[in-house]
């Protein structure tokens, strides 16, 4: 009884979840906004778009810096009495910076609002910068760098992205490197401050214990001093995406593997389409092809998988693995193998069944908090899917056949086109 009594309150709280509202403060910030007072928190979910696009070339890495050093102080608070203040708040604020924008969440509890938005206020608008500070920073970063060039997972990731991308702004590290940090200054970071966070690239979602009129308020008051002074360039697409292999020697007793190839735009018509095939060939978990066939069959990896990347204009389909030296050419075979299976032959009826299921079942797990909520308000602007996204998503995929996903998988999985990322000391067959 009690298991069905919590069933029917999730399926409730999903439901009121997408009854959102589109309000506007008196500056013209539009954001989506819903009201939830089952508990008493208040969550936004915002980006900028920009990101490591707007790195300025020899300063790589000056967006990621900008956004580590956001809560190390302000033009009231030092770093430390800042973070205290946010504890004894109940509030927690993050900023992080990716390839094409500036992500952020706010938290705070509901009966202290006005002391957390007042410190939410102060990191985004004036932060501190100071010297000391950013020379502290500048170091836990180069330390990162250092560590990630040691891992061989995160460095496989790093090789992938600057050999897979070509010249386009996705082969940079976000992290940026030791000589470039060196070249950013006090003034660079000011400037890219105020580049970075302009209103006309805002996007927020708003979730929780609050009415129409105080949020409008507050949002104003964080965002609303916010000035439109440059603009953002465009994500370029993905005209030159590397095929073949390449290799960076590294001694370990296991090699990592990454791989892609071209994929759709999150707002493409296709998007769904690609998904469904992606999740019955890597996307699944223990379900898919790959993890069935090289895996379970096999042994040749612990686990191996794919998914999809997709962004505003352009999209990749990446994926990778894990074995030993001896095994790496025989699981990129296998690999291209069930790449050369799945254009040749598609999906079955019962994986397409399968994995529509899924997708409609999943859904629901956006809606477990005030923050997913926001979140999820946060993306469906930010990928422009439409006012109507929640009542046409369930639609979109229901109405996709098997026909339709089995000429894209035809179109977009091709084996010649996979690119290999090889980190390791792969044995030569």
């Amino acid at each position: 009884m009690r298991l069905l009594f919590f069933i029917l309150v999730l399926s409730f709280h999903s439901v009121n979840a997408l009854e959102y509202k589109k309000l506007e403060t008196s500056s013209g910030i539009n954001f989506w906004f819903v009201k939830d007072t089952s508990i008493p928190i208040i969550s936004i979910s915002f980006s900028f778009r920009g990101g490591g696009l707007l790195d300025n070339k020899g300063k790589e890495g000056i967006s990621n810096l900008m956004t580590s050093l956001i809560d190390e102080g302000t033009r009231n608070f030092t770093g430390i009495k800042f973070k205290n203040a946010m504890k004894s708040n109940g509030m927690k604020l993050s900023f992080s910076s990716q390839k094409d924008r500036v992500d952020g969440i706010f938290q705070v509890i509901s009966t202290k609002k006005l002391e957390g938005f007042k410190l939410f206020n102060e990191a985004l608008n004036y932060p501190r910068f100071d010297v000391d500070d950013i020379k502290k920073v500048k170091k836990q970063i180069i330390s990162s760098i250092k560590i990630d060039n040691s891992d061989i997972s995160t460095l496989a990731s790093i090789k992938f992205n600057k050999h897979f991308f070509n010249e386009h702004s996705f082969s940079a590290n976000i992290k940026g490197s030791v000589d470039s940090l060196k070249n950013i200054t006090r003034n660079d970071l000011i400037n890219f401050h105020k580049k970075s966070f302009q209103k006309k690239n805002l996007i927020i979602g708003v979730a929780g214990d609050i009415n129409e009129k105080e949020i409008k308020e507050f949002v104003d008051f964080v965002f609303g001093k916010l000035v439109d002074s440059e603009d953002i360039p465009e994500l370029d697409k993905f005209s030159s995406l590397a095929k073949g292999q390449k290799i960076f020697k590294m001694e370990t007793p296991q090699t990592s593997v990454l791989f892609g190839h071209k994929g759709v735009a999150r707002s493409d018509e296709d998007f769904f389409t690609l998904r469904i095939a992606n999740y019955i060939l890597g996307g699944g978990g223990f379900q898919s092809r790959l993890y069935k066939s090289i895996r379970e069959q096999k042994g040749l990896v612990y686990s191996i998988y794919s998914y999809l990347l997709s962004y505003d204009n352009d999209g990749v389909v990446v994926g990778g693995f894990q074995t030993r030296n001896k095994s790496v050419y025989e699981t990129i075979n296998n690999v291209k193998g069930e790449w050369k299976k799945i254009q040749k032959k598609g999906v079955s009826e019962v994986e397409f069944e399968n994995a529509k299921a899924y997708f409609n079942g999943s859904f629901t797990r956006n809606f477990t908090s005030t923050l997913s909520i926001a979140r999820l308000l946060q993306v469906v602007q930010y990928y422009k899917l439409g006012d109507d996204y929640f009542q046409e998503r369930e639609n979109i995929i229901n109405n996709l056949n098997l026909k339709k996903v089995n000429e894209l998988i035809a179109e977009i999985f091709d084996s010649e086109e996979l690119f290999f990322m090889i980190v390791g000391e792969p044995e030569e067959r």
